[in-house]
C-alpha cells in the first residue's frame, strides 16, 4: 500500500451492486507510465519542455458508480497551441478483462470514453467514466485511461473491484519474506509477487479497518454475523468435542431459529476456511468482529476421503486445514461454528467429464467459475492436453516458485497463453482448487490432469522462514519452510 492510494468507504450490500474502482501502475499508484505510439492528438507538437502531466484522482460517494480523475497541464502550457486527448481502452478480452460499450447492460463493464480532450486557456480537466452494475460474482477486471501527451501514448490502468457477495475472501497476510526468508518490507524484497502486496489486503480501496482487518469486511444482522465479501451469516462459536456434538448444536440452532433463521448447517471447509485471518498477530487467527472465538479445530460438514471416520477441521489456533478422526479419541479441544446463506454449486465429481464449474479454454488455460480465477491447467513442468508431457518441476524455494511467474509472463505468446499477469496464487487461491471428496490428488482431474499428489507453493508467507502450502495428495493446508521441494501452478485475474 502506497501513501498515494485513495481509500474509499465500502459500498453497502445491495440486489445490484456497484463495482469500485482503484487505479494500478508501476511503482506509484496515481503515476503515468510512457508507452509507445500516439502523436500528439492534434495542434503543435509539445515540446518536452513543458514537462509532464499532474494526475489526480478524486473519490466520489460511495455508491455513484464512476471514477474520476483529475488532469492538469504544466503551468507553462497557457498560451500554447496544444491539444491533450484521452479516451479510455480495453486491454483484452475474456478473463481479468473489462468490457467498454456505448451503454450498462449485458456483459458490458464501462461506458466508453471515445474521446475528449484539453486546450488552453484551459489547463485542467476532469474525465469521468461511468461503472456498470454488476448481481453477479466476476474477477476483478482491468482497463485504461489513454493519453496523447509529449508525443506519445500515456496509460493509467484501473481495476474494477467486484462487490457481488461470492468471492474469496483475501488471507491477512500482510508481511513479505526476503531470498533467505527473513520478513523483510515488501518495498525492498526482491522477491515480486508476493501475496501481502496482492489482492484485497494490499487496497486502500478494500482494506479499510472499520469493519474488519485489512481486507475482511464483517456488519452485525440480528446478533450474527454476515461476511460481507462471502455473503455467508455466521452463528456464534461453541465447543463441540466430536463431530456428533458439532451436528447437534446445529440442531439447536435451527431448533432456537437462531437469529430468526433455521437453515444453520455445518460449513464446508472453504467456507469455514475463509473466515481465517492469517496474518492475525496472535491465535485465534480470525477477525474480532466474529466475537469470541476457540482457539481449537472447528468441525467442518465434510468428511476425509483418506478414511471417511476423520472429519476435515479449520484450526484457528494456528490457522491450518487438517482432518481429525470424528470421534476426536483425545478429546482435543475443538468447536463448532453454525453458518447459512451462501449459493455454492455441488462440487464436481473427481473425473466428471464436463464439471460446469470449470471452462476449459482448449489453450492450456481453465476459469473456474466458482471463484472468477483461471488457473494454468497443467501443473508447472507439464504440458499437453493431458498434461502427460514431461515432469513436473520441483521448486526448491520460495524464492524460485516466485521467479517461475516472472519468467512465464516473459514469455507472453509462449509458456504465457497470450497473458502476461501470471502469479503465484495465494493460500486461499490455491486452496480452492481442493476438492476434499478426492484424494491423491484431490483435485478435479478432467479440467486438472496429471496433477501429482504433491504439496505446491503459495505466494502466501506465514512468518520468518515459512510460507504456506497446500498438499494436493489430500488438501491439508499448512506453514512449510521456504526451501522445499514443492509443484506449482500459477493462477490470474481475479485479484
Amino acid at each position: 500500500m502506497t501513501a498515494s492510494t485513495v481509500h474509499r468507504p465500502r459500498l453497502p450490500l445491495r440486489a445490484l451492486p456497484l463495482r469500485r474502482w482503484r487505479w494500478a501502475a508501476a511503482g506509484t499508484l496515481l503515476a503515468l507510465a510512457a508507452g509507445c505510439g500516439g502523436g500528439g492528438g492534434g495542434g503543435d507538437p509539445v515540446p518536452p519542455t513543458l514537462g509532464p502531466l499532474a494526475v489526480a484522482v478524486s473519490d466520489t460517494a460511495a455508491g455513484s458508480g464512476t471514477l474520476t480523475v483529475r488532469l492538469t497541464l504544466p503551468a507553462n502550457a497557457a498560451g500554447r497551441s496544444v491539444t491533450l486527448p484521452w479516451r479510455t481502452a480495453e486491454l483484452g478480452s475474456g478473463t481479468g478483462f473489462a468490457r467498454g460499450g456505448a451503454a450498462c447492460g449485458g456483459d458490458v463493464d464501462f461506458v466508453a470514453v471515445a474521446a475528449g480532450s484539453l486546450q488552453p486557456p484551459a489547463l485542467d480537466a476532469t474525465v469521468t467514466v461511468t461503472l456498470c452494475p454488476n448481481a453477479t460474482l466476476e474477477p476483478d477486471e482491468r482497463f485504461e485511461i489513454q493519453f496523447d501527451w509529449n508525443g506519445a501514448t500515456q496509460r493509467v490502468e484501473a481495476l474494477i473491484v467486484n462487490d457481488a457477495p461470492g468471492g474469496l475472501n483475501d488471507t491477512g497476510v500482510a508481511i513479505c519474506l526476503d531470498e533467505t526468508g527473513a520478513v523483510v518490507s515488501c518495498s525492498v524484497t526482491r522477491l515480486a509477487g508476493q501475496d501481502a502486496v496482492l489482492g484485497r489486503d494490499a487496497r486502500a480501496l478494500t482494506s479499510g479497518a472499520a469493519d474488519g482487518r485489512l481486507g475482511f469486511a464483517y456488519e452485525a444482522v440480528g446478533g450474527c454475523t454476515r461476511d460481507r465479501v462471502t455473503g455467508l451469516v455466521w452463528d456464534a462459536a461453541s465447543s463441540a468435542t466430536t463431530a456428533a456434538a458439532a451436528e447437534a448444536a446445529v440442531a439447536a440452532a435451527n431448533a432456537a431459529a437462531r437469529c430468526g433463521a433455521t437453515d444453520w448447517r455445518l460449513p464446508t471447509v472453504a467456507e469455514l476456511a475463509s473466515l481465517v485471518d492469517s496474518g492475525a498477530a496472535a491465535a485465534p487467527y480470525i477477525g474480532a468482529a466474529l466475537g469470541s472465538t476457540p482457539s481449537a479445530a472447528h468441525w467442518s460438514a465434510e468428511a476425509y476421503a483418506g478414511d471417511t471416520r476423520a472429519r476435515w477441521v479449520v484450526n484457528f489456533e494456528n490457522a491450518a486445514i487438517g482432518f481429525e478422526t470424528a470421534t476426536n479419541p483425545l478429546a482435543k479441544p475443538a468447536a463448532v461454528r453454525p453458518v447459512r446463506g451462501g449459493t455454492a454449486a455441488a462440487a464436481p465429481g473427481c473425473t466428471d467429464a464436463s464439471p460446469a464449474r470449470y471452462v476449459d479454454h482448449g489453450n492450456g488455460t481453465v476459469t473456474d467459475t466458482g471463484t472468477g480465477l483461471m488457473w494454468m491447467q497443467c501443473t508447472e513442468g507439464l504440458s499437453g492436453s493431458a498434461c502427460a508431457t514431461g515432469s513436473a518441476t520441483a521448486y526448491r524455494s520460495f524464492g524460485d516458485a516466485l521467479s517461475r511467474a516472472q519468467a512465464v509472463n516473459a514469455d507472453r505468446a509462449g509458456a504465457g497463453r497470450g497473458f502476461g499477469d501470471w502469479r503465484v496464487p495465494n493460500r486461499n487461491e490455491l486452496a480452492s482448487l481442493v476438492l476434499r471428496s478426492c484424494h491423491a490428488p484431490a483435485i478435479q482431474r478432467t479440467r486438472f490432469p496429471g496433477t501429482p499428489a504433491l504439496s505446491a507453493w503459495s505466494s502466501s508467507a506465514a512468518r520468518a522462514g515459512f510460507a504456506w502450502y497446500v498438499d494436493f495428495a489430500d488438501g491439508s493446508v499448512a506453514p512449510g519452510g521456504v526451501s522445499g521441494d514443492r509443484v506449482l501452478r500459477l493462477v490470474r485475474a481475479g485479484n
